[in-house]
């Protein structure tokens, strides 16, 4: 019996020493990529919404730019540019 026990007591303290608790530094680390993770996703989201304003915007400025030809060009009075 004594050598069960041995056997038994070194078998828990290899399955102790191998699967311990997760520590604090590792905890605090998975928090802070799960923030920078969350982080990145309003990024991204924010970069789409600031894309879909610029795009709107030059679609307006074309639109503007088609009508001032267009009056320009019946006034008699071409406009020179890009």
């Amino acid at each position: 019996m004594p050598m069960f026990r041995r056997f038994l007591l070194v078998a828990v303290v290899a399955l102790g020493a191998c699967g311990g608790p997760v520590t604090t530094g590792e905890t605090t680390l998975a928090e802070t990529l799960i923030d920078m993770s969350d982080a990145l996703v309003a990024v991204r989201g924010e970069t789409a919404l600031l894309q879909a304003q610029v795009d709107s915007l030059r679609e307006q400025m074309a639109r503007q730019d088609t009508v001032l030809r267009r009056l320009a060009s019946m006034a008699g009075m071409p406009l020179s540019g890009p």
